[in-house]
């Protein structure tokens, strides 16, 4: 049972969710997932997914630090907003970890979508991040015919519908060698984006294709930051990535061998290692002064 309610905050619908299941918890803004105690680890996910793609991590992680996973608005058991724009999806970010009078700064990470949303959230809230995991992303904005395709799909999943657009797009997010040897995943991811609303995730699209370009940004951010990529991703190349790395002053990348674009899901171990080797280097407790030299890089098939 969902219960709606106005609320002026952010200028969004909020909501009172009486159901949960594993990790999963309520506010009246945002539905998330939380597994853990210690620093605070906060995951956003990608497009068109929603929380449910961290469910590793949040045991993973969750046995060293506390792992804080939300749905975005209009995906999962979020509230769509009224106004679509991925700013509004950071200051929402901010008030859920106000609700859970998380004060101290957090590790931000962010995959595709998710990381523009960690953009707008460093660019409102520099002080609240102690460190920054950039995966599968980039920071510049959406070209002309970027945003134009992106308008494109959403008359489409109004043509065609939502289910011939998620088993399209679920192709187009794995790399050839998930799509060789990975086939479940696929059927997984389908399944994920098939549990949201089409309207959510055409918000979404409006959203990313009107957003800041951050590409200024990345030399003003201070605190460490882990990118990583995947080898085979042909929706964010992975030249993205080592753009990235050299822009941010306290930046390591990886690049994942044989993961297209959703890293974490097609190659979980490989991820998994290269998340918990920086955040247990000291990011869960350093100061921001003592992260890796800029540029540093790397690359794992391990």
């Amino acid at each position: 049972m969902v219960i709606y309610f106005r609320s002026d905050r952010y200028g969004i619908l909020g909501a009172c969710l009486c159901r949960s299941s594993k990790h999963q918890k309520v506010w009246d803004m945002l539905n998330y997932r939380s597994e853990g105690k210690g620093t605070t680890v906060l995951l956003l996910h990608a497009f068109p997914l929603s929380s449910l793609m961290w469910e590793r991590e949040l045991e993973e992680i969750g046995r060293y630090a506390r792992v804080l996973a939300p749905d975005l608005p209009g995906f999962g058991g979020s509230i769509r907003q009224q106004t679509p724009s991925l700013s509004g999806m950071a200051e929402e970010v901010a008030g859920l970890l106000d609700h859970l009078k998380i004060r101290e700064p957090v590790v931000l990470g962010g995959l595709s979508m998710g990381g523009y949303v960690a953009f707008e959230f460093v660019r409102k809230f520099p002080t609240r991040i102690r460190g920054l995991m950039l995966f599968s992303t980039r920071a510049s904005a959406d070209t002309v015919e970027a945003r134009v395709k992106r308008y494109d799909v959403i008359d489409r999943i109004t043509k065609s519908g939502f289910e011939d657009f998620a088993k399209k797009i679920s192709e187009k997010l794995v790399g050839r060698t998930s799509l060789q040897t990975r086939s479940q995943i696929v059927d997984k991811i389908t399944a994920m984006i098939l549990a949201n609303k089409p309207e959510g995730t055409m918000d979404a699209l409006r959203a990313m294709a009107e957003r800041n370009d951050s590409t200024k940004l990345l030399y003003s951010i201070q605190a460490p930051c882990l990118i990583i990529a995947g080898e085979e991703d042909e929706i964010i190349p992975s030249s993205e990535a080592q753009l990235m790395c050299k822009q941010i002053v306290h930046a390591q990348v990886q690049t994942v061998l044989k993961a297209g674009h959703l890293v974490n899901l097609e190659c979980p171990e490989n991820f998994s290692l290269a998340v918990r080797v920086f955040l247990q280097a000291g990011v869960l407790n350093r100061a921001f002064s003592s992260a890796a030299p800029r540029g540093s890089e790397g690359s794992s098939d391990f």
